[in-house]
């Protein structure tokens, strides 16, 4: 940079600095203000109806993959899921929405597997993100309480988690945030899939992992269904893609996926999965 003009003092030049970070840091703060106030209410042109048709929460929640899997006798693998303590790095609505369904499903997978400790950090990032979504309900208010005092029974904790997968989706859907819920719902089932590929890869029979994953080819099917209508839009065209691509792969899998399938489809996820954490 030039050297300042002795025009100039110091304090003039601090002073012209100052202002233009205020500036700046106000229009960003605008924009992204409409941005989320757009992203949470905006429908494509014509599809105004959607929202109705959206009744119950539209795929298998995280737990039907993560109990399968647990069943197949799986470890847990903690470095899978996404850090914890990352929650409140997340600023846009999409991401906080893809992450919501991120943390749920490592909350499945944490709870399904009784790992206390861990399902209360998820617990804690899930929270942080349901209250900065403005996800206020009834079964909201004694979630935490209700998971922390039924610990020691896992049954209990899987039911209570299941609920909360379908207490979102009504709430955001009831307040015509849809694109938001759908949004949680793609962060969860991509969480979902990313950790059984790993599992898959990294075990030394991996046969009944390769029969889970390619038993998740109709909720994907789904799932794009569920997208489509909303794939204009800006903050969903490169989950939708990425989506699609995937169901592309999904077209020739049978009872089974290969092993050659498995490394297609584990490196989609892992693209996908990264642009969300």
């Amino acid at each position: 940079m030039k050297k300042a003009s002795s025009i100039l003092s110091i304090s003039n030049v601090v002073g012209i600095f100052v202002a233009l970070a205020v500036i700046l840091s106000g229009c960003k703060n605008a924009t992204q203000k409409k941005e989320e106030a757009d992203l949470s209410s905006r429908l494509p042109e014509g599809k105004e109806e959607l929202i109705e048709e959206l009744s119950g929460y539209p795929i298998p929640t995280s737990y039907e993959i993560t109990e399968l899997v647990y069943k197949a006798g799986a470890p847990y693998i903690l470095n899978l899921s996404n850090d914890p303590g990352k929650a409140g790095d997340y600023i846009t609505q999409r991401d906080k929405a893809l992450n919501l369904g991120v943390y749920a499903t490592d909350l499945c997978y944490a709870s399904t597997h009784a790992y206390k400790h861990w399902t209360m950090q998820y617990l804690q990032a899930s929270k942080i993100l349901v209250d900065e979504l403005g996800i206020t309900t009834t079964f909201n208010i004694n979630y935490a309480e209700r998971i922390e005092n039924n610990l020691d029974n896992r049954d209990s904790v899987i039911f209570i988690v299941s609920e909360s997968f379908v207490d979102t989706w009504d709430h955001l859907v009831a307040n015509k945030q849809d694109v938001l819920a759908r949004l949680v719902v793609c962060g969860s089932w991509i969480e979902g899939i990313y950790t059984t590929t790993n599992i898959a890869k990294n075990s030394r029979d991996n046969t009944a992992f390769l029969e889970i994953l390619a038993q998740q080819k109709r909720s994907l099917d789904r799932l794009v269904e569920l997208m489509e209508p909303v794939k204009s839009l800006e903050d969903v065209s490169d989950v939708f893609k990425g989506l699609f691509d995937l169901q592309d792969i999904y077209q020739g899998v049978g009872d089974t996926l290969t092993e050659e399938q498995l490394e297609l489809i584990s490196k989609r996820i892992e693209i996908l999965r990264q642009d969300i954490v």
